[in-house]
């Protein structure tokens, strides 16, 4: 059972890590399906997708126990039933990775480490942020494209673009920790960062203050 990790943040909520070792029937022994469940899941057609879908569940019993309801927005959010709380999912070549908080929204991402990053930095940095990053600091450039895609789950229904209404301050590389803010319309909101080197992943998880 490779449950990698689970730390819980104070006053927030706790986030876990799963590093994906086993088959289909592995982690299908290790989740009981509901009905419902077990009719969708007929319905997933990729091998690598119905291992992800089985993970998130099998996480989330971990965190919340036997009993939740797990369901999408039309814009692909979660969102969690039976017990209320907020929750975000993210999936890498080899992890996947839930964050659950009771009160707070919250938001997650793992991407696994490129060497690309640099020839992408156009399509998630503002142009402020283009001018003062390094941009041979690879590491860097995926904490500021693994915060926006947290940020943008948590505020999807805003459609914030990245190169527009995402942007990472104070980062501070000795505690993991930065903040972000978003700014849209009339809508501003600041929120706490952090983040993880996960064997050849990087780790992000944002929640509101």
């Amino acid at each position: 059972m490779p449950l990698y990790l689970t730390e819980n943040i104070h006053h927030i909520g706790v986030f876990s890590l799963w590093k994906l070792t086993e088959n289909e029937e592995e982690l299908l022994q290790m989740k009981t399906l509901s009905p419902e469940e077990k009719d969708y899941f007929l319905t997933i057609t990729n091998g690598k997708r119905k291992k992800e879908w089985l993970t998130n569940r099998i996480l989330l019993r971990h965190l919340l126990g036997e009993n939740f309801s797990l369901n999408y927005l039309p814009d692909g959010k979660p969102v969690l039933s039976a017990p209320a709380f907020f929750v975000s999912i993210s999936h890498s070549e080899n992890f996947v990775a839930v964050f659950v908080s009771k009160h707070k929204e919250v938001g997650i991402d793992i991407e696994r480490v490129r060497t690309n990053m640099e020839s992408l930095k156009h399509k998630f940095l503002l142009p402020e942020e283009c001018q003062r990053i390094n941009p041979s600091d690879n590491l860097l450039l995926h904490l500021y494209w693994g915060a926006k895609e947290a940020m943008y789950k948590m505020y999807s229904s805003l459609h914030p673009l990245f190169t527009e209404h995402l942007s990472l301050s104070r980062i501070d590389r000795q505690q993991k920790t930065a903040i972000g803010e978003i700014k849209k319309d009339d809508f501003h909101k600041t929120v706490n960062i952090l983040f993880r080197e996960i064997e050849d992943n990087l780790l992000v998880c944002c929640f509101e203050n």
